[in-house]
């Protein structure tokens, strides 16, 4: 599983990217960065993809800590649970063709579901279930954010990035229990995410900076064209 010096740069790249939107809207690292990183090396998904969001998200976190109000948000703890022992299972028996097509479904559901701006009331159902869907996504495909995107769509996009940071940190925490009870956490793992980390943290500072200043439809809506390409891709690369 060695990687060369150009894979190394490529992984650190798309991270990076991924990060800079993350700390920009709240969620992406791993819509932009994860479909990438499959192409790269499969093994990097989900488990590589899921330490650098848990750095961000502390990072994140901390940087947005005056607006952190995890109120609310308990069902979709308690929802992380169960939808975790489920995405345990299907990896155990997922292979790789059906966790690639996962993957596009995924990203290609972030960019509908973006392009129309769907959203759903935040009651203690909708909470569960997209703390359910985010812990299946999230632990089988790294890609775990828009479920809890859309039933938050209406909140503050500062109070936004903060609580979902602050979920992250918790759901990225118990996905990696999960990976390495599935065998698929490992030491190198930790080497690759930390050799990524130094760019991803100049990348969330330099987002940090700025965002007071952009807004966050205009780095939504740019990005749809690239979410588009990477799920796509990713699927047609699953189907074959």
């Amino acid at each position: 599983m060695d990687l060369s010096v150009d894979q190394l740069v490529l992984i650190a790249l798309a991270l990076s990217v991924g990060a800079f939107v993350q700390s920009l809207i709240g969620f992406g690292l791993a819509i932009v960065s994860a479909p990438i990183l499959m192409m790269i090396d499969p093994m990097l998904v989900p488990t590589a993809v899921t330490l650098v969001t848990l750095y961000l998200s502390s990072v994140n976190t901390w940087q947005y800590r005056s607006q952190l109000s995890l109120r609310g948000l308990g069902w979709a703890f308690v929802g992380r649970i169960p939808g975790t022992l489920v995405a345990g299972v299907m990896l155990a028996y997922l292979s790789l063709s059906a966790m690639q097509i996962m993957m596009g479904v995924a990203v290609m559901f972030a960019v509908v579901a973006s392009l129309f701006k769907f959203s759903v009331e935040p009651n203690n159902k909708s909470m569960f279930l997209a703390g359910f869907a985010a812990a299946v996504m999230g632990t089988t495909t790294s890609i775990g954010g828009p479920p809890m995107a859309l039933v938050l769509h209406k909140m503050d996009v500062v109070k936004l990035r903060a609580n979902l940071s602050g979920y992250f940190i918790f759901s990225c925490f118990i996905s990696l229990i999960a990976l390495a009870m599935a065998g698929y956490f490992t030491l190198w793992h930790v080497k690759v995410s930390l050799m990524s980390l130094p760019f991803v943290l100049l990348a969330s500072a330099i987002a940090y900076k700025i965002a007071p200043y952009v807004r966050a439809e205009w780095v939504r809506f740019g990005l749809l064209a690239l979410c588009t390409f990477a799920g796509a891709s990713t699927f047609i690369q699953g189907l074959s």
